[in-house]
């Protein structure tokens, strides 16, 4: 999920090159293994560049690993290591070639699939990851990722069902607890069942709650968004705040937070909340709505009428809006 980006880390998994970095200690047994139209050449190629991969050269990596490639266009291997290190060097248009190049040489290669899904689901691209992602018995050790993966693209097409059961196939996996949890509990949300919604959100939150977790503001923002939709404004508060902690330029958890204040009668706070809301995005009109109605009615009547006449031109249908997009989770709102 930028911080609604959100959103999810897959989790470690056995690296692709673990194939090549097998070479770089038996090169001449590795020789005699390869096919015949491969040379020497080529394997020396993918070794070097696996070692200049691992410390750090990303360039001399690319050069020498395209040279493996073009030496031995039919090895998977080389073409998914290459692919590696153009994902790592930003330059995704190419990994996703070369992992398809990969995946026609060997099709049932569960680790070239997952890695190709991920790079086109990075780019929007649910549906063609989730066709690179329709073999009946990937490898067990990563069918784990297999299901969150497929889970994710199908929960971004809007295909709740199905993602649904993917998500249940590894919520109870400690590595998808969290993850699949925040999933299992936007789709109940989304379908208008807050009080499903909520056992789900509240273990995604607690789970999640682990250093180094970029999501983890927006598991507290959505689960405090939960909590709001069910009147329980106290811990809905709560949420919203450790949703700022950890990200605070976002407008929305201040709104939600000075809409939690106003509904316990901190209507000081509740102010200060939404005052903070128009400092950190100018252009999000629904706080100077809400701004100026609480402080015409317990506020400062003086800057209640500079924020009327602010708005004055946004309609009712405008306020609507922005109150629709504003009630979305952060998985499903527009980016803003």
């Amino acid at each position: 999920m930028s911080p609604r980006g959100i959103l999810f880390r897959y989790g470690s998994r056995p690296s692709a090159f673990c194939r090549i970095a097998v070479l770089a200690g038996m090169v001449l047994s590795c020789i005699s293994l390869l096919p015949a139209q491969q040379p020497k050449r080529a394997a020396a190629q993918a070794v070097a560049g696996w070692k200049a991969y691992e410390e750090g050269r990303l360039q001399d990596a690319q050069a020498l690993l395209e040279e493996a490639v073009k030496l031995a266009p039919g090895d998977a291997d080389y073409q998914a290591a290459l692919a590696e290190v153009d994902s790592k060097a930003g330059q995704e248009d190419a990994a996703i070639q070369h992992y398809r190049r990969a995946i026609a040489l060997k099709p049932l290669d569960t680790e070239f699939r997952l890695n190709l899904a991920q790079l086109l689901q990075k780019k929007g691209n649910d549906q063609e990851a989730l066709r690179v992602l329709q073999i009946a018995h990937p490898n067990p050790e990563l069918a784990d990722l297999w299901h969150f993966s497929r889970g994710f693209s199908l929960f971004r097409q809007g295909s709740f069902a199905p993602a649904r059961n993917e998500f249940m196939a590894v919520v109870e996996k400690p590595q998808f607890k969290a993850s699949a949890s925040f999933f299992l509990g936007n789709i109940e949300y989304t379908q208008g069942q807050f009080e499903k919604a909520e056992p789900y959100l509240a273990q995604a939150v607690e789970m999640g709650n682990v250093g180094g977790n970029k999501a983890y503001n927006v598991y507290a923002y959505d689960y405090g968004l939960v909590l709001y939709k069910e009147g329980k404004f106290a811990e809905a508060g709560r949420q919203f705040r450790a949703s700022i902690a950890l990200y605070d330029r976002d407008p929305l958890p201040w709104m939600f937070l000075g809409r939690c204040e106003e509904e316990l009668g901190n209507y000081s706070d509740a102010i200060s909340m939404l005052e903070t809301s128009i400092e950190k995005d100018s252009t999000f009109q629904l706080s100077y709505y809400e701004l100026a109605r609480l402080q015409q009615r317990h506020g400062d009547p003086k800057r209640a009428a500079e924020l009327f006449e602010k708005i004055a031109a946004m309609k009712k249908e405008e306020v609507s809006k922005e109150e629709e997009r504003a009630t979305r989770l952060k998985t499903t709102s527009e980016a803003r």
